[in-house]
């Protein structure tokens, strides 16, 4: 018999332009009294924060400002630590992937005893956390709609998961506006994020109809939009096109899972503080490349959602135009094209496949049957050749 498919979403989605307004009646709908923003210094900065707590009205709100890029454990755990001691009896995550990735699991340490690390991997949550309502500023991570965090283990130098139901929030909400101010390199690299998303979900081997569907809406809708929200970033269309895509990315992987791209930036990002957008936009078309040849029909799929014309060619030439595809797009928005550009040492190469192979997230759903020598070779085709 085969393994039954499940789909995981969140119950309640409140998506559109100047839905931060809704924020209010969201709240109410909870029934909270003390909430707690957790953000980061930027979007204080940025005045995004002080906005959102503006809306608050008579509430209580109070602001978490320590998130920093890839959070770490004890990171969640000084979160967690003031939700306890304060009496928070609702968390407002508000920002990037890191920011919302911090409000999930200070949510569920809150209420489940015992040290974080314990929780690692998948399923390993008993209770249900303080509730949450996420809101993204970034177009990348789909972390408000899925059931997955990803800490940083600073001691270890890598980032290992969360997996657990109790970690999808009680309401995402998605407003375009908040991301009119994203930077272009992190509109470039969430914006590749999101596509690795959908692309790693289509492939894998945990794909259903629902996440197919998602996946490859997402792929059309970043080849389209991806360019513009860079280079004219005051575009509304664009930016509500992304954070609509990264959505669909999020809820196809959330239930798909990732695949060695995942696998092998998670410890690039641990050892060398390689953002996790980038080293995922980094190596996308050399694990696609690796994979290809286990699911070429898959791969023109890809192909054909960005937008490339490959009816007429055979199923191998049209997959390789997935990769193609996926390294243009690279190169019209900045990103680099090599480990080398991220001062990262040839000699990493073997630790970095070795902790990839311990990522049975990741090597599970893969396509291809992963093994340490392939990782090694993905690794050092994504280095410039030497003379």
């Amino acid at each position: 018999m085969a393994s039954p498919t499940v789909f995981t979403a969140i119950q309640r989605l409140v998506h559109g332009r100047g839905v931060i307004a809704q924020l209010p009646a969201e709240i109410d709908r909870l029934h909270a009294r003390k909430i707690l923003i957790v953000t980061d210094p930027g979007l204080v900065k940025a005045g995004i924060a002080p906005r959102v707590t503006e809306l608050l009205g008579g509430r209580r709100g109070d602001l978490f400002t320590e998130v920093e890029p890839d959070p770490s454990i004890e990171t969640v755990i000084a979160c967690a630590e003031t939700v306890r001691r304060e009496g928070y009896d609702l968390i407002v995550g508000l920002g990037g992937g890191s920011a919302l990735d911090v409000a999930k699991c200070a949510s569920v340490l809150a209420r489940n005893e015992g040290d974080v690390a314990q929780y690692l991997g998948i399923d390993k949550v008993e209770r249900p956390g303080v509730p949450k309502i996420l809101i993204p500023t970034t177009s990348g991570t789909g972390s408000e709609v899925t059931n997955v965090a990803v800490l940083s283990l600073k001691a270890d130098k890598t980032k290992k998961g969360i997996v657990s139901r109790h970690l999808l929030a009680d309401t995402a909400i998605l407003d375009p506006e908040l991301t009119l101010g994203l930077p272009p390199a992190v509109t470039a690299s969430t914006g590749m994020d999101a596509l690795t998303h959908a692309i790693e979900a289509y492939v894998s081997r945990f794909a259903q109809p629902l996440t197919d569907d998602f996946a490859l809406k997402a792929i059309r809708m970043i080849a389209s939009s991806l360019r513009t929200a860079v280079h004219n970033g005051r575009n509304i269309q664009a930016r509500e096109s992304m954070l609509t895509a990264s959505l669909y990315a999020g809820l196809a992987f959330g239930s798909a899972a990732t695949g060695m791209v995942h696998g092998l930036a998670m410890p690039l990002g641990g050892r060398f503080n390689v953002p996790h957008g980038v080293a995922n936009s980094v190596l996308l078309p050399y694990v696609m490349r690796w994979n290809m040849v286990s699911a070429l029909d898959r791969y023109r799929d890809i192909a054909i959602a960005m937008g490339e014309k490959v009816e007429q060619l055979p199923v191998r030439t049209g997959a390789e135009r997935a990769v193609l595809a996926v390294e243009a797009l690279s190169r019209d928005i900045g990103i680099p094209a090599f480990l080398d550009d991220l001062d990262i040492p040839r000699s990493a190469i073997e630790s970095l496949a070795s902790d990839g192979m311990t990522n049975s997230r990741q090597v599970l759903p893969n396509p291809r049957d992963v093994t340490y020598e392939g990782l090694v070779g993905i690794l050092e085709d994504a280095f410039r050749k030497e003379a």
